[in-house]
């Protein structure tokens, strides 16, 4: 794994390949056994957040951030991203918000402190 210069942008990062694809079938499983972000229903497809950088072959978003989400509404927000995030936040925002609870359940471990 290559160290992101800290003066790269997340585009230069991407297009200059410091940035690949990570899959974690654990972290998306543990995503799964959370509440849809829209609804509160069984979050049973997590989504990844489109308009984040990632385009092109190979680039899908890392699996990392996933955000929890029922069926319903992820169709709903393929549909109109923009009127979805209007209505219950940035995607980011909810990809931060899961991430940090992942933290805190021991879900996702940052090191020695």
């Amino acid at each position: 794994m290559k160290v992101i210069p800290p003066y790269l942008t997340f585009k230069q990062a991407l297009t200059n390949g410091y940035v690949e694809r990570m899959e974690s079938p654990v972290y998306t499983r543990w995503v799964k056994t959370l509440r849809c972000v829209s609804c509160n229903a069984p979050a049973d497809d997590p989504h990844h957040p489109h308009g984040s950088g990632f385009k092109g072959m190979g680039t899908k978003v890392p699996d990392w951030w996933v955000i929890p989400i029922c069926r319903t509404c992820h169709d709903v927000l393929h549909h109109d991203v923009h009127t979805w995030e209007e209505e219950h936040g940035l995607q980011l925002e909810h990809v931060a918000l899961t991430l940090l609870q992942a933290i805190r359940e021991g879900v996702l471990h940052l090191g020695k402190q």
